[in-house]
């Protein structure tokens, strides 16, 4: 029997960086795609402020997040490219993720939660992300009021696309600090690992990204052995 608070047979996550949905969500993805639901990924930046000694470090990234992609098993995925470490919660980006949200009609949607400035792991504060936060904020600003109102971007509407107005059932925050929804992802956590194994140029920063998945994830199950995501989950109706 599912532990999931409800199963949506939509769901889109977007993430502010490549890695980001991998980081925070990966393993609820993993999960609810193995529980049935059609799964999608938008990635807001090109990622080019990411790695070290990089040549083209947004052309690296993009292939990586190919292949992360493919080993979270996501439907499909789309690279939105705007700059890295220059995200504002606005347009034009805020308009691409009100198509996405349209065409895609997903029931649940992941997201950053936009309010994060910190987490305190184990008494030590990790500072957050400009990025992260303008993401989060154009996804809310993106599901509301602006998906399901014909009155905005009404150039999106209309055509053979598929493309209408569209109201999510739920929303779900990661990278948060207080949040108030849990999700074992032991049982995916290896899959989970797979897909961030797949950027290569960010295991050489900051210790890597699987050894951060692992405390972080040990951090919010607080059970030996086992492995959480966590969220701020937001019930739209």
């Amino acid at each position: 029997m599912s532990d999931f608070p409800f199963l949506p047979q939509r769901v889109l996550a977007i993430g502010a960086h490549p890695d980001d949905v991998e980081f925070y969500a990966g393993g609820t993805l993993i999960r609810l795609r193995a529980e049935g639901a059609a799964t999608a990924l938008v990635v807001a930046s090109d990622g080019g402020m990411g790695g070290r000694g990089l040549t083209d470090p947004a052309a690296v990234r993009r292939g990586e997040q190919a292949k992360a992609a493919e080993a979270l098993g996501v439907g499909e995925w789309r690279w939105l490219g705007y700059p890295d470490g220059a995200l504002a919660a606005g347009d034009p980006m805020r308009g691409d993720l009100v198509h996405a949200i349209r065409r895609l009609r997903p029931e649940l949607v992941l997201t950053h939660d936009p309010r994060t400035l910190f987490t305190i792991y184990d008494s030590i504060a990790q500072p957050g992300h400009s990025d992260h936060r303008a993401t989060g904020q154009s996804v809310l600003d993106a599901v509301y009021p602006r998906s399901p109102s014909p009155n905005f971007y009404t150039d999106q509407l209309g055509g053979g696309d598929g493309v209408r107005p569209w109201y999510p059932r739920e929303v779900w925050l990661f990278d948060t600090a207080t949040p108030d929804l849990r999700i074992d992802v032991t049982d995916a956590f290896a899959a989970k690992e797979a897909s961030l194994h797949a950027h290569e140029s960010q295991e050489r920063v900051a210790g890597g990204l699987v050894d951060a998945a692992r405390r972080i994830g040990a951090h919010w199950s607080g059970a030996a052995g086992r492995f959480a995501e966590c969220f701020v989950r937001l019930r739209l109706y």
